[in-house]
């Protein structure tokens, strides 16, 4: 009996044992996933810092209810972490690419000015080399004159 009684002990302990362990959800894992996944682009971090926080901070209630035994509530939160992840890297997203637009207006007008400047160059070296012209063609004529009154 004695020995049953050990038994019995020990399967009842186990059984306490497992079910205190809080189960796996899906739901936070793939959380997990999708925020480390957002946090290795650079431009969350440089553009969306405010929505991975708040992605994290929900992830922490996923994993607090988790631990809880609440699925429920733990799946919530997660699907909430994730979409708020999603929306960040698709904020960063749009944000860097509004930076590379800008970038671009400032290259273009960069590009702009420098063929402006090459363009009043050439005008300034075509109107010296007119000028030249008309200096000689003025002295060839003036050449002309007094050579015809003498």
């Amino acid at each position: 009996m004695n020995k049953g009684c050990l038994t019995g002990i020990a399967l009842t302990a186990a059984l306490a044992g497992c079910a205190s362990t809080p189960l796996p959800n899906a739901a936070v894992e793939n959380a997990r996933t999708v925020i480390a996944t957002t946090e290795a682009d650079p431009n969350v971090a440089q553009y969306a810092a405010l929505d991975i926080e708040a992605a994290r901070k929900q992830l922490a209630i996923a994993e607090s209810a988790a631990l809880n035994n609440d699925q429920e509530s733990a799946s919530q939160a997660a699907y909430l972490a994730s979409q708020t992840a999603h929306l960040a890297e698709l904020r960063a997203t749009a944000k860097a690419d509004d930076a590379h637009v800008a970038n671009g207006v400032v290259e273009r007008n960069r590009i702009q000015l420098a063929a402006r400047d090459r363009e009043a160059a050439q005008a300034q070296m075509a109107e010296s080399a007119a000028a030249a012209r008309a200096a000689k063609l003025q002295a060839e004529a003036a050449a002309l004159k007094a050579k015809s009154q003498q």
